[in-house]
C-alpha cells in the first residue's frame, strides 16, 4: 500500500537570489598584505623613509591602520617586505634581454640598448619604483637590517650584470659586470633629479648632445649666496645650518623643518624663519654647504700633485678621492645624493641641485679634455655617473674592504676607456 507523503505544515519560504561567495579569508588577508605593499612603496617614493609611517601607508593603500600593524609590526618590516616585491616581481636594475624592445633602436640586444631602455622606463611608468629603490639603498648603511637588504640587491643585479658582460664578451668579464652596474645606479640618479624625457635621452645617448644643455634645458643657476652677516646673526644662522648638517648626516632625513631645526640647535621656533624663508632654502643651503665641503677635500688632494696631466694621474686622483669619501666621509656622501633625490620631489631644489651636477660635469670635462683626443659631450657624464653609481653601490652595501680593493682597477679600465673613445655606452 502506497504511503502518503506527509505535506509540511511549514509555510513556503521566499527564495532569495543566491550571494557570490566571499572571498576566504585567506585569500583577503593576502590581498591587504599586496595593498600595503604596493602602498608603502608609493609613500618610499613621494615622501622618502622619513614619510613612511602606517599611518600614511594605511591612507595611501586604502586599508584600516589596523591592517598595517596587524600583517606588519615595524616600519622595518614594511620597508622589507617592498624591497623584496620590487626584487621579486620588478625589471628594475634586472632588465631581461627583451628589455630595449623590438628591435627598432640600433644595437639592440647588447647592454648599451638595455641601459638606455630602462632609463627611458624610469624616466616614466617605473619612475616610482626607481625613487623608491633610490631612497632605500641610501638609507641602507643605517641599518643592519636594511644593509642585508641592499646586499641582496646587489648580489641580484650583479648576475644580470655579468650576463651583460658575458654577451658583450671582451677582455675582464667582472671589470665589465661592474662597469654595467655603476652606470646603470649613477645614471638612475641622474634620471631621477634631472626628469630628461625620453626625447632627451635619445638626443644626448643617440644624437650626441651635450647633457649639460640638453638636460639642464639651459638651466645654469648658482644657488643664491646668503647676505654677507656678522655677529650674533651670523653665529645663529651657523647654528641652524649645522644643526641641519647633523641630521642629514647622521639621520638621513630630508623631511627637516624650520622649527625643529631651530630647536635642535638650542634656539627659539622663530629663529629659522628669521634666516631661511622655507624649508626648502634650508636644506638648499645644507646641501650647498655639504657639496662645498666635498670640493674643498678634492682640492687638498689635488694640491698634493704636480705636473701634467696624464690617464694615470687622473686614475690616481680619483682614486684617492674615491676612498676617502667612500670610507671616512661615506654617510656625508649619501647625504648629498639623498638631497638631490629629495630635489626630485621638490621643485624649487631643482635648480641648485643642477647647479651641483653642472660644476661637477664641467670639472669632469675639464681632466678630460688633455687627456683625450676624441672626447664627446657624454663622456664627462659618464664619468660622473660612474663615480656616483660606484660610491652608492659600496656604500649601500658596507664599503667592505674586499670590494674597495677593486677601485683602482675599475676606475683604470673604464676611464681609459672614455678617454680613448671605446667606452661601451
Amino acid at each position: 500500500m502506497a504511503i502518503a507523503r506527509r505535506r509540511s505544515t511549514m509555510p513556503d519560504k521566499p527564495v532569495r537570489a543566491r550571494e557570490p561567495k566571499r572571498a576566504p579569508a585567506q585569500a583577503r588577508s593576502v590581498e591587504t598584505r599586496k595593498r600595503i605593499i604596493e602602498g608603502a612603496i608609493l609613500v618610499l617614493a613621494d615622501r622618502g623613509i622619513a614619510g613612511m609611517t602606517h599611518r600614511e601607508i594605511a591612507r595611501t593603500a586604502g586599508v584600516s591602520l589596523a591592517s598595517t600593524t596587524y600583517h606588519f609590526a615595524s616600519k622595518f618590516d614594511i620597508l622589507a617586505a617592498a624591497s623584496q616585491e620590487m626584487l621579486d616581481h620588478d625589471t628594475l636594475l634586472l632588465p631581461s634581454d627583451d628589455a630595449a624592445g623590438s628591435g627598432e633602436r640600433e644595437g639592440t640586444g647588447c647592454p648599451r640598448s638595455w641601459l638606455i631602455a630602462f632609463l627611458s622606463k624610469v624616466a616614466g611608468e617605473q619612475r616610482v619604483r626607481g625613487a623608491c629603490w633610490t631612497e632605500i639603498m641610501l638609507d641602507a648603511p643605517r641599518h643592519p637590517e636594511s644593509l642585508a637588504l641592499a646586499r641582496r640587491w646587489f648580489a641580484a643585479a650583479t648576475q644580470v650584470w655579468s650576463e651583460w658582460a658575458a654577451v658583450s664578451g671582451g677582455g675582464d668579464s667582472d671589470l665589465a659586470a661592474r662597469s654595467y652596474g655603476d652606470i646603470t645606479i649613477g645614471l638612475l640618479l641622474f634620471v631621477l633629479v634631472l626628469r630628461p624625457t625620453e626625447k632627451d635621452l635619445e638626443a644626448v645617448f643617440d644624437g650626441g648632445e651635450d647633457p649639460l644643455d640638453r638636460w639642464g634645458r639651459g638651466q645654469k643657476v648658482a644657488p643664491a649666496k646668503p647676505a654677507r652677516q656678522s655677529g650674533k646673526s651670523a653665529v645663529t644662522r651657523e647654528a641652524i645650518l649645522r644643526a641641519t648638517l647633523d641630521e642629514l648626516v647622521s639621520s638621513g632625513q630630508t623631511a627637516i623643518g624650520l622649527k625643529a631645526m631651530a630647536s635642535k640647535a638650542g634656539l627659539s621656533p622663530s629663529a629659522a624663519s628669521y634666516h631661511f624663508p622655507t624649508t626648502a632654502s634650508l636644506i638648499e643651503a645644507a646641501q650647498h654647504r655639504l657639496f662645498e665641503n666635498a670640493k674643498d677635500r678634492y682640492r687638498i688632494v689635488a694640491s698634493m700633485e704636480r705636473g701634467e696631466e696624464s690617464l694615470e694621474r687622473l686614475i690616481d686622483r680619483t682614486s684617492v678621492i674615491f676612498f676617502r669619501e667612500a670610507t671616512e666621509y661615506a654617510l656625508e656622501s649619501l647625504a648629498i645624493y639623498r638631497v638631490w633625490l629629495e630635489a626630485s620631489r621638490q621643485p624649487s631644489l631643482q635648480s641648485a641641485i643642477w647647479a651641483d651636477i653642472a660644476d661637477q660635469h664641467s670639472a669632469w670635462r675639464r681632466l678630460l679634455t688633455p687627456i683625450s683626443s676624441s672626447l664627446r659631450p657624454i663622456d664627462p657624464l659618464l664619468s660622473q655617473a660612474l663615480f656616483t653609481g660606484k660610491m652608492i653601490r659600496l656604500v649601500a652595501s658596507g664599503s667592505r674592504t674586499e670590494d674597495l680593493a677593486h677601485v683602482r682597477r675599475e676606475f683604470a679600465h673604464d676611464l681609459a676607456m672614455i678617454s680613448s673613445g671605446r667606452f661601451w655606452l
